[in-house]
Order: structure tokens, then C-alpha cells, then sequence
């Protein structure tokens, strides 16, 4: 995972914080979601407002991302994720 600020994350780590028994997510839904397939390779992208807790403190997220997935005999397998952070949500 690559932050907005340039920071990188690697695999192990980005996956051990979303399973983070102290973490809890909202449901949530994800704005101005777009897909752009280019052969075997797929760009998702879009924004979203997220809340939860961690350790029992809430927390309010909001941000742009795009994922890249890589298909390899028939199986789409996400490579790489950027995220970049928004101060506030946006207006609808």
C-alpha cells in the first residue's frame, strides 16, 4: 500500500491492521466507484467515508483509492493499493 503522503506498507502489515482484532469498520459504501479493465489488468478506483473504533475509540476516515488487479488464469489478484487521504468528506 502506497499513502498519499508516499509512505509504504507493506503486504503483511496492511493485512494484519484490517484483521486487527481491536479494529472495527462500519458498513460503508464506496462514491464515484469506477472500474477500467486493460487485458488482464483492472484499475478500481473511487472515494469513501469510513467510521469504526479501534481499541474502543472511533474514528472517522475519508479518502481516494485506486487498486490494481493483475488477472492470472482466470483469478484477479490485487498487486498494489493507493490510498491518499481527504480532510473532510465531500459534499453530495
Amino acid at each position: 500500500m502506497i499513502y498519499g503522503y508516499g509512505t509504504v506498507e507493506a503486504k503483511t502489515a496492511f493485512v494484519a491492521d484490517l484483521v486487527d482484532p481491536k479494529l472495527t469498520i462500519d458498513p460503508y459504501t464506496v462514491e464515484e466507484f469506477d472500474v477500467r479493465i486493460y487485458g488482464d489488468t483492472a484499475l478500481l478506483s473511487g472515494r469513501t467515508h469510513m467510521t469504526g473504533k479501534y481499541d474502543g475509540k472511533p474514528f472517522e476516515s475519508n479518502y481516494r483509492y485506486i487498486d490494481i488487479y493483475v488477472r492470472k488464469k482466470d483469478t484477479w489478484k490485487i498487486v498494489s493499493v493507493q490510498i491518499t487521504k481527504l480532510s473532510t468528506p465531500p459534499a453530495n
